[in-house]
């Protein structure tokens, strides 16, 4: 793994402001432009992960926005039981009134709640970066789902994936916000900026996942 290399590679191809120009103008456009957008990286990704010498592709509205689609499905499915457990355990809350012994009872479900969702979110929070990773490289909505190699992906090497997870907190910290200290345009341009860093990182952790400890993996 090459941390740095995820903040400086756009920058080895000459054409890389006429190629990121247009994604990031894209994001403005609501809820379809987030989705092309999200096809976009999903192609970067695939090209860091396959060892692309110029990752950054051109934009292909269209099919990126078919992409992006089957990473909306998969985000969705997975935030599923967040809603379940939400709507379970936080109901009896909402409908205890002024019952003293039900309203204990639905406290008590709520703080059961509050944690199932913790220990989900830790969870997910492992498992969507080789989750995304298998989506963009395969591009087959059931990649996602493939549990058998998305675990084989963690075991081979779970230090890279712990690599994408602090790369990841780091940009969502620190570099998404700080655009926003100048204007709001701002703000969109590093946070898609940040966007790029993770999938350099999502790629590299899947090329080095596919052997036990990132065994022949290539050199970014």
């Amino acid at each position: 793994m090459n941390f740095g290399k995820a903040f400086t590679y756009i920058f080895d191809d000459q054409r890389w402001l006429e190629k990121l120009v247009i994604p990031l103008l894209v994001t403005l456009i609501p809820i379809i432009g987030w989705m092309v957008a999200a096809g976009y990286l999903m192609r970067v990704t695939r090209n860091v992960a396959e060892h692309q010498p110029e990752p950054l592709p051109e934009l292909e509205f269209g099919a990126d926005l078919g992409r992006g689609f089957k990473v909306f499905v998969a985000n969705l499915a997975y935030g599923l039981p967040i809603l379940l457990i939400t709507t379970l355990l936080f109901l009896p809350l909402a409908l205890s009134g002024n019952n003293n012994e039900v309203g204990i009872l639905a406290i008590l479900s709520a703080l059961l709640g509050g944690f199932l969702i913790l220990l989900y979110a830790l969870f997910m929070t492992v498992m969507m970066p080789p989750v995304n990773a298998n989506l963009a490289v395969k591009e087959r909505i059931g990649a996602a789902f493939d549990f058998k190699e998305i675990f084989r992906m963690l075991r081979n090497n779970f230090k890279a994936w712990l690599i994408v997870i602090g790369g990841s907190l780091l940009c969502s910290a620190i570099i998404a916000p700080l655009g926003g200290i100048v204007l709001a345009v701002g703000a969109i341009v590093t946070g898609f900026y940040s966007q790029l860093i993770i999938v350099h990182l999502t790629g590299q952790a899947y090329a080095n996942s596919q052997t036990p400890g990132g065994q022949n993996a290539p050199r970014y």
